[in-house]
């Protein structure tokens, strides 16, 4: 499509979304620059709806029917018009009602492809509506033979080109590590699909496809990297670690490269670490009351500082930060990571090898007689460790360090199960803090939230008394996403006199721990409250990032009422009865998951074989869940023929679902995943409570 019939496409949905909207008194002024994809994205977000409830709302005013469900389309209906040109148009042919071609589309009266459409189908066509995100999915379902045959076809092509010109494979390389880089990524993966390989960056924690490549050339290109990374480049039957470096406007990076044989061919991620960063507190994002008992907890001569949080929440860049700011001349630091992850002057960085020797305790106990003052340990993960840990502590020095645990306080029975003493982890205990990595919304295009409220706005609104401050949109400058760069939700504990005393008492008890810390915001839930009051980021965000504890905490936070499940009232205003679909042919499950899902306010519908999934779908606009059932008797090879068919005919990556599996196949688990399943897998005996649990978090996100 040209520029002027993107711009003409863009006026037509802006035109569209105000008279569909009258009330709103924002959109008239909205700047739509980017893609139609994006331009729907962006709507939707400010009017905190889905952007196929957007479709449906916007179906008259352009004159068309809504497209209704997608996933049903019938392989001889997608013979009538050709993968790419369904691709670069954004268009998924559906059936064929009266002679006629029915076409979804999010810009149906775009007069050029309706007319070289009609003579590439040679039939007369009806144009539906349909949300352009919604069809570029179901064309990559939908068309996944046809896209796999394409992408061989390509790579015959380009594998001789690939081959023998070793600078083409070079600059392509580069190119994608410039790019992800100018995209401020943190990673870059490279994966085998649907016989070609996906590019995807991570972003701000969140993955979005670079590009696509043809197998042949992702094969070459990953070889290359190995090669460059001091890995076996020939080697695929392993999975192998390397590291490279790369200069990239005048920033040195390293990277972290990771491979995978995995079902399809291997895979590769690629890990960027900006050495030209600068570490520090004051510009990481922490609230001022969290900044102010971080540097007290630095201010200390000795104790033991631990940062807790999940793989991926910034731990490490903390840790950085904090040395950032006390590294001087008179201070010897020295640290222990497995591996180094940045390297800062006048600090002595020791990296683990344990082939070498050089594990984490042998590492503590030589640094221990090189006269430090401040010690950093990558993380605590065993006995002898932690024993180190705590010992230096005790003799005068500041010990910071890493754990595992899901939140602030759970680090003391963590410590305590490793086997450490109660009495020397009370005296050595300083400071505990839970992090998490929160997305910022975009300051350029972020708008203040306005009614109607979401639920999630409305129910957060009822707990706090306090309204959401904004939400978010999409601009250029944000990628159309919405959010520009992190920021960390802290959970911090400072060790007080009663909960010093409970520790050396050996007391694990997380409800008697809670009573016995003072002040600060006793919850990541509740500090992420802040964030979203202030607008700094949105109710969403932050469910998505603390969890399914998140309304509980909130709750107990600000005093207000809340049930045993507060995620269920969430739910509550959200389905309204919606309906969950169990596709087995097992009538003990059914009859098993019938009156669990009636106690849930939710009703089950039940498909014996994948077309009759389908038709339920079409059918029943209020199926809001899927639950698949592989046959206990099934055979792996057999499984997976059964999932991959489902895939063809069921809206996999539309709704939330979960497929139940015999135990033993959940060892291979990958192998399940890559026929296609778009959601989790859980083993039988189904475990009631853990399924309704997983429905409730799905619907409440």
């Amino acid at each position: 499509m040209n520029t002027d019939l993107a711009l003409n496409s863009l006026e037509l949905f802006k035109r569209a979304v105000v008279q569909a909207y009258p009330s709103s008194n924002q959109l008239p002024s909205l700047v739509l620059d980017g893609t139609l994809v994006q331009a729907w994205q962006s709507v939707a977000r400010l009017l905190g709806i889905d952007t196929g409830e957007l479709a449906r709302k916007l179906a008259p005013f352009y004159g068309v029917s809504p497209a209704g469900d997608l996933y049903g389309v019938q392989p001889e209906i997608l013979g009538l018009v050709p993968y790419n040109f369904c691709q670069t148009n954004t268009v998924l042919p559906l059936r064929i009602e009266e002679g006629a071609l029915v076409v979804a589309s999010a810009d149906p009266l775009n007069r050029d492809v309706a007319e070289r459409l009609g003579f590439l189908a040679n039939r007369r066509l009806q144009m539906v509506l349909a949300a352009p995100d919604k069809i570029e999915d179901v064309i990559v379902i939908a068309f996944s033979r046809e896209a796999a045959r394409s992408a061989s076809e390509e790579g015959q092509r380009g594998t001789n080109a690939a081959v023998v010109d070793e600078n083409a494979v070079t600059k392509l390389g580069r190119a994608l590590f410039l790019d992800a880089i100018a995209q401020r990524a943190s990673d870059l993966h490279i994966q085998p699909f649907l016989g070609a390989a996906a590019v995807r960056i991570r972003v701000d924690g969140i993955l979005r496809r670079l590009t696509m490549l043809p197998e042949a050339v992702a094969v070459t290109l990953i070889r290359h990297i190995k090669a460059r990374s001091g890995m076996e480049s020939t080697n695929m039957l392993i999975p192998q670690d390397g590291r490279m470096s790369l200069v990239a406007e005048g920033q040195e990076f390293d990277l972290r490269v990771s491979t995978l044989p995995a079902s399809g061919g291997e895979r590769l991620v690629v890990r960027f670490l900006d050495q030209s960063r600068v570490h520090r507190l004051s510009g990481a994002g922490f609230s001022l009351a969290a900044l102010h008992t971080l540097r007290r907890a630095m201010a200390r001569p000795s104790g033991l500082v631990v940062i807790t949080g999940p793989t991926g929440s910034g731990k490490t860049s903390t840790l950085y930060a904090m040395l950032a700011e006390i590294n001087r001349s008179t201070i010897n630091i020295i640290t222990v990571e497995n591996p180094v992850e940045y390297r800062i002057a006048g600090i002595s960085q020791v990296e683990v090898n344990e082939k070498a020797g050089r594990s984490f305790s042998a590492s503590l106990r030589s640094i221990l007689r090189q006269d430090p003052d401040v010690i950093l340990i990558g993380e605590i993960r065993d006995k002898e460790t932690a024993e180190i840990a705590t010992a230096a502590a005790l003799t005068g020095h500041l010990v910071l360090a890493t754990l595992h645990t899901n939140d602030a306080l759970t680090a003391i029975p963590r410590l305590l199960n490793l086997g450490l003493d109660p009495s020397i982890l009370a005296d050595s205990l300083a400071v505990v803090a839970a992090q998490r990595l929160c997305r910022v919304l975009c300051p350029h295009c972020k708008t203040p939230t306005t009614d109607p409220l979401t639920p999630q706005e409305k129910l957060f609104g009822d707990m706090t008394r306090n309204r959401p401050g904004h939400r978010a949109v999409g601009c250029k400058a944000c990628d159309f996403t919405g959010y520009r760069g992190r920021l960390p939700v802290v959970d911090i504990v400072e060790v007080s006199k009663p909960l010093r005393e409970a520790i050396a008492q050996g007391e694990t008890r997380l409800s008697v721990l809670e009573g016995l810390r003072e002040g600060g915001l006793k919850s990541l839930a509740a500090s992420g409250a802040q964030r979203v009051i202030s607008g700094d980021t949105t109710v969403a965000e932050v469910m998505e990032t603390v969890g399914p504890s998140f309304w509980a905490d909130i709750a107990a936070h600000y005093g207000a009422a809340f049930t045993d499940n507060p995620e269920l009232d969430t739910v509550s205003q959200i389905v309204g009865g919606q309906g969950v679909l169990l596709m087995s042919q097992d009538p003990a499950l059914a009859a098993q998951l019938a009156p669990a899902m009636e106690l849930e306010g939710l009703r089950l519908v039940v498909a014996k074989t994948a077309e009759e999934a389908r038709e339920c779908l079409r059918l029943d606009e209020d199926i809001a869940f899927i639950i698949g059932d592989v046959d206990d008797r099934f055979t792996l090879q057999q499984a997976t023929q059964h999932l991959a068919n489902n895939r063809l005919h069921i809206a996999w990556a539309r709704l939330p679902a979960v497929v139940l599996v015999a135990a033993p196949l959940m060892y291979q688990r990958d192998e399940l995943l890559g026929s296609g399943v778009l959601g989790e897998l859980m083993p039988k005996p189904v475990d009631l409570a853990a399924l309704k649990l997983l429905i409730r978090r799905s619907q409440a996100r």
